[in-house]
């Protein structure tokens, strides 16, 4: 199967709705949060047929109006007193007013804004809910880190809690639509949370950092100081860029009781350029102005999603970023904990680089528990990050840590069994 030279290699040939790769996927992606009320699928298929393939305009445009819209509607409905509405319409907001964010340049002087917006719709949504989002702030070298702490109720009994990390372009927020009330629903707490570089942590002078191991250990102290928290079946999680950042944190933080990351990136460089020996040439002529001004013009949604990642790695080039990008490695043989790796079958089969990270993390790990499951096309789970079958994604994780953690459930008591 050939790349799509609009795709990056988390691309798929299977498509939804668009040609552009990049659009499609993040359709994708869109589609995939109706699992747990972020979407609604004709919605989105609606402003899919207002969108032109391919503008950035449009996508900003007609996702933004769609968002306006439901906040309009849970705005009303909550005046009136419809209180599911409310929230189902502010959950969705939300929703497509980030999607919109994905292609609007973050040097726009909008874009600050319109995050936060959408973030108040989050909130908005979630406060409604019968067990509401508790919003957490995690202390960190003279700032915050910003999270969510979800619970399936307010018994106060210990129970297993996973550790939500997102990727290279996730707010904090987009995760809860990505796990957050699969994990509720099976007994389990999340703590979701914004590493350095992700969300809006770039605002505050918080780029991307390759020792993830230096944030992280604050994230846990954090959790660990909850009295309703089991530091015995405590579980860390990242996905796509947080497939680095989780699984090289826990390299070094031992109270971190098992591992999943969707898929492991040990060296980030050679993930991002797939071992192309042309990368940093192409990185340069990027930097060339006629070239680019060419680019931006012709190319503008690529070059958007090329200025975001130079924004939350907090460098000014491609060349640079890409210089940067090898100090991101991790060693898989320092792994301690059960580890399982997750890869959707169009990134296992697409990206050489990508499939022998996975067994060379499978190799290399010290893990008397590790696994490596690859999701298939039959499935509808072979999308970056098992994005296109949410469920499927959803049953591997917590089916997973049920065993690894049936020993100390048994030691502890049905209070942290799970309970799905």
């Amino acid at each position: 199967m050939a790349v799509r030279k609009d795709e990056l290699v988390r691309g798929a040939d299977v498509r939804y709705r668009f040609r552009h790769g990049g659009f499609d996927f993040w359709f994708q992606w869109a589609l995939a949060a109706s699992v747990h009320g972020g979407s609604e699928p004709g919605e989105c298929f609606f402003v899919a047929t207002r969108i032109s393939d391919g503008d950035p305009d449009s996508w900003v445009r007609e996702w933004t109006d769609l968002g306006v819209r439901l906040e309009q509607r849970a705005e009303q409905a909550l005046v009136r007193g419809h209180r599911v509405t409310a929230r189902e319409s502010y959950l969705r907001a939300y929703h497509y007013q980030r999607l919109a964010l994905l292609y609007l340049n973050v040097a726009d002087a909008s874009y600050r804004s319109r995050w936060t917006r959408a973030v108040g719709c989050f909130r908005a949504g979630t406060a409604l809910l019968d067990t509401p989002v508790e919003q957490v702030a995690v202390p960190f070298e003279g700032t915050t880190l910003p999270g969510y702490f979800l619970r399936p109720g307010d018994s106060g009994i210990r129970r297993p809690t996973l550790i939500m990390v997102g990727g290279g372009d996730t707010f904090v927020e987009d995760l809860y639509f990505y796990i957050g009330p699969a994990a509720v629903s099976r007994g389990y707490q999340v703590l979701l949370v914004d590493l350095p570089g992700q969300g809006g942590l770039p605002f505050a002078g918080l780029p991307m950092r390759a020792d993830a191991e230096v944030p992280m250990p604050a994230v846990v102290d954090h959790v660990l100081s909850r009295p309703d928290v089991d530091p015995d079946t405590l579980a860390a999680f990242g996905i796509s860029a947080g497939g680095y950042l989780v699984p090289r944190a826990i390299t070094r933080e031992p109270r971190i009781k098992a591992c999943i990351a969707a898929s492991a990136i040990p060296d980030f460089h050679e993930y991002m350029t797939q071992g192309d020996p042309k990368a940093e040439r192409n990185a340069r002529l990027l930097e060339f102005w006629p070239i680019l001004a060419l680019l931006r013009r012709r190319m503008r949604a690529k070059m958007i999603l090329i200025d975001s990642y130079l924004w939350r790695w907090g460098v000014t080039s491609p060349s640079t970023l890409l210089a940067t990008l090898r100090t991101f490695v991790f060693d898989p043989a320092q792994i301690a904990c059960p580890l399982l790796l997750l890869i959707g079958q169009a990134e296992f089969d697409r990206a050489p680089v990508s499939r022998a990270a996975q067994h060379f993390c499978l190799e290399q790990a010290r893990s008397a528990r590790k696994n490596l499951v690859v999701c298939p096309y039959a499935d509808g789970g072979w999308g970056h990050a098992l994005v296109t079958n949410l469920g499927l994604m959803s049953h591997h994780v917590f089916d997973w840590l049920d065993e690894v953690f049936a020993p100390a459930a048994a030691d502890h008591g049905d209070a942290t069994r799970n309970t799905g």
